[in-house]
């Protein structure tokens, strides 16, 4: 486990500082809280557990005008069940208010340096707030998504309640803050696992898997309606392709003539025919009653 303090010395040339150095991915948090008031944040970051406590107003110690100083405090530690129970444990101290009096009597003044932080003092003091009302339960489904709510005591019961009893949740980066003015949109935005804040309107807690839970149902039922599509165009193209293709009738086109026929041609051939039948009787008794043989056969006409 790793420690860093901020604070300040008591005169003007000490201003406020991190030691021994500024925590890995501090801004991450600040930007989610008011670190002038009292906040708790807990995080997660690249397989690493990171707690946060801010405006702990120390209860002696004050600058050249009379301001009391604010102490700040970050554990970092690996992300196991052991580690976990310790970071859990810091968290319901500092959600009670227990915290503030056991770390500033371990940052004392410095005259060359401003200040300096006892850095055993504070793991052994983290470490022994590790006790048996630290268990290590599974979420219940109703507390495995985000909430949201006022930052009143009320809330924050109920917030210790959880770390003490139920191990964290491995689906969100940012899983405790408790801050002071800090927006519900933003908060919201960020995807917090538990959040508090005095911005907050709602004096219960307000489950934010509702929208989720809205949001799925709306791509589920797209998701319907486009597999339905698909299976629909599928089913019509098995149709089409599946139909037997009725053949088509072949069309003759009927002999167009070269020439059309006149009426003047039309009487001539008449005329033509009559006189060879009157000059010729047996050859339309012939035409009209045709002989029947074995095999039928074309007589030619004889002149």
């Amino acid at each position: 486990m790793d420690i860093f303090v901020q604070s300040r010395g008591r005169s003007p040339d000490f201003e406020y500082c991190w030691q021994p150095k500024v925590p890995s991915n501090l801004s991450d948090i600040f930007s989610l809280i008011q670190s002038e008031s009292p906040s708790v944040a807990l995080a997660r970051f690249h397989k690493k557990l990171m707690l946060l406590a801010t405006g702990l107003d120390s209860p002696g110690k004050k600058d050249f005008r009379d301001r009391p100083i604010r102490h700040s405090i970050a554990w970092i530690c690996n992300d196991n069940d052991y580690d976990e129970r310790q970071m859990r444990a810091i968290a319901v101290k500092a959600l009670q208010g227990l915290l503030i009096s056991q770390v500033d009597e371990y940052i004392n003044w410095d005259d060359e340096i401003g200040f300096k932080a006892s850095f055993s003092e504070l793991k052994n003091m983290s470490q022994s707030f590790l006790g048996a009302e630290i268990e290590s339960q599974s979420l219940p489904p109703s507390r495995k998504f985000s909430k949201i709510g006022k930052n009143s005591q009320n809330l924050r019961d109920d917030l210790v309640y959880e770390l003490q009893r139920y191990s964290l949740s491995k689906r969100y980066k940012f899983l405790v803050i408790a801050t002071g003015i800090k927006s519900e949109e933003s908060l919201e935005k960020a995807e917090i696992w538990r959040s508090l804040s005095n911005l907050v309107k709602s004096e219960s807690w307000k489950d934010l898997s509702r929208d989720e839970g809205e949001q799925s149902n709306f791509f589920g039922v797209a998701i319907a309606i486009i597999v339905a599509v698909i299976v629909i165009i599928a089913l019509v193209l098995l149709v089409v392709l599946l139909h037997p293709l009725a053949p088509k009738p072949e069309v003759t086109p009927s002999p167009t003539p070269t020439t059309s026929p006149t009426l003047q041609t039309i009487e001539e051939t008449s005329q033509t025919l009559q006189k060879s039948f009157s000059n010729s009787p047996g050859l339309l008794k012939e035409v009209l009653t045709p002989s029947v043989k074995s095999e039928i056969e074309l007589t030619p006409l004889e002149n």
